[in-house]
């Protein structure tokens, strides 16, 4: 027995170390938030609860982009990124679900129209978080209770302090991504993390800085907007690919650079959880919806804004699908 409460008593005393060297070395700088716990007000219903049971070991957190180019240290703001990452410890996978910002959705009172109606992104500004995850998780029959919000300028230090991302971009990319650049320089320099180098190299396979991959992610005259999110999730996968070839004994000052460039609701706790998928390797995969499955079309909604217009119940069995696969209850 006392050799036991020995073992108990030292392994309480390594895990309380680790939550403390954890929560002021490596994540002291991180801004963290607490929303409702109650399921109902972030609009999680029963069977969006039961498919949860089903998939144990499947865990879905928000990912917001906010446009408070300003300052690095604000989040509020339209959400002008919006992704769901699944952190999937059954399959061994990461998965990035991209929403597209201007789908027509239902949010509530809290929107300013009487309708109840407006564009996603604007959930953000309405109520914050909280009422950007209900609005997703009503819609779309979801079960989000957490979230991390990044301000698009902390993007390029993201990048820089991953040391940059690989990427592949076409002749035509290139030439837009250095007019992106100097338009930045220009126009929202504090949105950059140091001089604005073009990129000068070939098409192909690019090593972009963190300028130069805030400026691909920004590319709108090529292709429609499915494409340049799906440039944004290329950059968001190079990073989390680089995740598998950093050494863990990085990962302690990588962490103490990003935390204070992002706001979550996650502990540190819960962050910590998530450590033995990134130690042990997992796969990535990617979805953008609305896609070519959910039939979607364009028009002008309410305020006369420009908006998609699609089936939100078919493009939510869509993203469970791709979510939860074999645990997936229909």
């Amino acid at each position: 027995m006392k050799i036991f409460l020995g073992f108990l008593f030292t392994l309480f005393i390594l895990v309380g170390g680790v939550l403390v060297y954890a929560s002021t070395f490596m994540l002291g700088g991180l801004k963290t938030t607490t929303i409702t716990q109650d399921k109902t007000e972030l609009g999680i219903t029963e069977e969006a609860q039961a498919q949860t049971e089903e998939a144990e070991g499947i865990t879905n957190i928000a990912l917001f982009g906010v446009d408070s180019r300003s300052d690095a240290g604000t989040f509020t703001g339209r959400s002008d990124a919006i992704m769901v990452l699944s952190i999937d410890n059954v399959h061994n996978k990461i998965k990035l679900t991209s929403i597209l910002r201007d789908v027509r959705v239902y949010i509530g009172e809290e929107c300013g129209y009487d309708t109840g109606y407006d564009k996603l992104n604007h959930a953000y500004a309405y109520g914050g978080p909280e009422l950007a995850i209900k609005t997703i998780n009503q819609n779309f029959g979801l079960d989000i209770e957490d979230y991390v919000t990044v301000n698009f300028a902390a993007m390029a230090e993201i990048v820089d302090a991953f040391g940059g991302v690989d990427i592949e971009v076409t002749e035509g990319e290139i030439a837009e991504l250095n007019n992106n650049l100097n338009s930045l320089a220009i126009e929202s320099p504090e949105s950059l993390s140091g001089p604005a180098e073009p990129y000068t190299g070939e098409a192909g396979l690019a090593h972009l800085d963190g300028n130069q991959a805030v400026a691909y992610g920004r590319i709108r005259n090529i292709g429609n907007d499915n494409e340049r999110v799906e440039r944004q999730q290329e950059v968001l996968s190079a990073l989390l690919g680089k995740l598998s070839s950093i050494s863990p004994l990085e990962y302690p000052g990588l962490i103490s650079k990003l935390a204070p460039l992002c706001e979550t609701s996650l502990s540190v706790s819960d962050i910590l959880g998530f450590a033995p998928i990134v130690v042990n390797g997992f796969e990535i995969e990617r979805l953008s919806i609305p896609s070519d499955e959910e039939g979607y079309e364009s028009g002008y909604g309410e305020g006369g804004g420009w908006m998609w217009f699609y089936d939100v119940e078919q493009a939510g069995a869509h993203i469970r699908q791709f979510i939860y696969e074999d645990r997936y209850v229909a």
